[in-house]
């Protein structure tokens, strides 16, 4: 089953200076132009808008002739690019950073080349061609990382190419009995979607860049669905798999569950194409359900609708899907509103019950008939009856599902008011939640107050556990021009260290990439380190593969991103 077949050249499905597709960005209502301009000083009246493409400066290509002729001799003459606006395109992901030098219209990193191979076969040799001439090899996908996971890195190479996984777009067979999908790498969320939907199942995986993202970055990235309550993580969906590395072919067989020594497809798992790039994954699926069906409370605060979520998660009640606003997020939510009476009503109503800091908490329902769903509702409002929280029903719900992957084009309205937007994310155990998400917040408050620009920060727990849950913050601040990148990367940083001082991961879903690898050395262990570049040295002798990443990468951000420490 062919998904998507583009005569010549495939096109990048993202516009190339931010989110997504051009068409959906919804302007900030006078509530929320009010609210940033009294917390974080914002000038409504800035102006930074994206530059034109061909305004972009990128390096000349540092292929030679001969190596783009053999190149093409391995690929196919038509499966090599090395025009400006296919580079730009392949160039960065889409973090803050990334963002900010796509706005700048300087991107000194570009790959020389964007390649497409057709097969595994002729990917394997294409590997094998860069090892003998240096020439580094970024496995490139939907684009979407935020954690600097595909900019390329030339550093000791003689040149650096994006390979495209565009070719790779096949659902190859729906096993009905076993109730999987054998799927290639390049294969889109929607796509794979729409094809399992016709048969009667869902893939159950959606992250925030499921209209963008590919079945093969939510693999190698360990990513984690909206639904992941009820569908699970991606990993754990992950059955068998095949990589393509510089040394070879490897295919890791479709198993429920094997003993036979350490399991291989976890070592690719997160791999971020450092190790080989992923062209096949074999994934569990599950049935298609009815609609799901929502109910919202509002809990006076965050810590009560922490201990709120814990309590489901431990009895076992945990609905299919469970998310947990704070103050601060809750405030901005009912901000964007895009009615003010609707906004005033409801925020009266809540302060009537006793609500004058509200959080509020969606959750999702859904069974194959529709009955279990409502039952679980109601369930769940018998378990709430006798706490503090006020139910509001399904609307808030039903206006989540709907715009919830239409979020970041928020980022790219509010940088245009030079309003700095990012997110991060971690994990903890259910009793070090509040004071993880205190001590970063209050890290990355300081850390941006010392280029005199304050920070709105806010947070929401959108998976939990047996043992603890995640903690997924974004923050805005006010951008001082010529300083975005140094602004972010002290809030970063302080966010990091103040994870890692304070017991969190330093990352829950969003990989490692570059951005988060100065922590990753402390979360994992420096011999965890230098088993993993061992394995490197094994799969791929010349290091090719994604350099800079992972256990192969910088020590500080500072360093990252070439800023003066000081």
């Amino acid at each position: 089953m062919t998904i998507d077949d583009h005569p010549g050249k495939p096109l990048h499905r993202m516009r190339w200076w931010g989110w997504g597709t051009d068409g959906h960005d919804k302007p900030l209502t006078p509530s929320a132009i009010a609210l940033l301009e009294r917390d974080i000083e914002m000038d409504r009246h800035a102006s930074n808008p994206p530059p034109a493409i061909d305004d972009v400066t990128i390096p000349d290509s540092r292929l030679t002739s001969d190596a783009v002729e053999a190149i093409q001799s391995v690929v196919g003459a038509d499966n090599v690019a090395v025009d400006h606006d296919t580079r730009v395109q392949h160039s960065v992901g889409r973090s803050y950073p990334d963002l900010v030098r796509l706005r700048a219209a300087d991107l000194p990193d570009a790959p020389d080349a964007v390649v497409y191979p057709q097969t595994e076969e002729a990917l394997l040799e294409l590997l094998q061609l860069c090892s003998e001439q240096k020439i580094a090899v970024v496995a490139f996908g939907g684009g979407t990382s935020v954690v600097g996971g595909v900019e390329s890195s030339s550093a000791g190479f003689t040149a650096a190419i994006a390979v495209s996984t565009a070719a790779f777009n096949k659902v190859l067979h729906i096993d009905r009995e076993a109730e999987t999908a054998t799927v290639q790498c390049g294969v889109y969320g929607p796509d794979l979607e729409k094809t399992l939907n016709d048969e009667g199942f869902t893939c159950g995986h959606f992250p925030q860049s499921f209209e963008f993202s590919t079945v093969g970055g939510w693999v190698s990235c360990r990513s984690a669905g909206q639904e992941s309550s009820g569908y699970g993580r991606i990993d754990r969906n992950v059955i068998g798999l095949r990589v393509v590395t510089p040394q070879g072919i490897m295919q890791f067989r479709d198993m429920p569950s094997s003993a036979a020594g350490p399991d291989p497809r976890e070592l690719f798992l997160g791999s971020e194409g450092t190790l080989g790039i992923i062209t096949q994954v074999t994934l569990q699926l599950h049935r298609k359900t009815k609609k799901m069906l929502f109910d919202t409370y509002f809990f006076p605060n965050f810590e009560a609708g922490t201990r709120a979520l814990q309590q489901l998660e431990q009895s076992g009640a945990t609905p299919h899907l469970a998310r947990l606003s704070d103050e601060k997020e809750t405030a901005f939510g009912i901000a964007q509103l895009g009615n003010s009476t609707i906004q005033t009503r409801l925020k009266k109503y809540l302060q009537l019950r006793g609500m004058s800091t509200p959080c509020m908490a969606i959750f999702g329902f859904t069974d194959s008939s529709g009955r279990a769903a409502r039952l679980a509702r109601e369930k769940l409002a018998l378990a709430f009856a006798r706490q503090h929280c006020v139910r509001l029903g399904s609307v808030p719900g039903m206006m989540w599902v709907d715009h919830r992957f239409t979020s970041p084009y928020l980022r790219d309205v509010l940088m245009t008011k030079r309003v700095g937007v990012d997110t991060l994310e971690t994990a903890t155990t259910w009793g070090n939640v509040a004071k993880l998400k205190a001590e970063v917040t209050s890290a990355m408050e300081a850390a941006a107050q010392k280029h005199g620009t304050p920070a709105y920060v806010f947070c929401h727990i959108s998976h939990t556990y047996r043992t603890g849950c995640s903690l997924y913050f974004t923050y805005f601040f006010r951008e001082k021009e010529g300083e975005e990148i140094q602004q972010w990367i002290d809030i970063k940083t302080a966010a990091g260290d103040a994870i890692m001082s304070h017991d969190g991961t330093i990352t829950h879903h969003h990989g490692i990439g570059r951005d988060h690898c100065p922590q990753f050395y402390e979360e994992n262990t420096e011999l965890f380190a230098q088993a993993l570049r061992a394995v490197k040295r094994e799969f791929d002798p010349a290091g090719i593969l994604n350099p800079g990443k992972l256990a192969s990468g910088p020590r500080t951000l500072n360093e990252a991103y070439s800023q003066d420490p000081s």
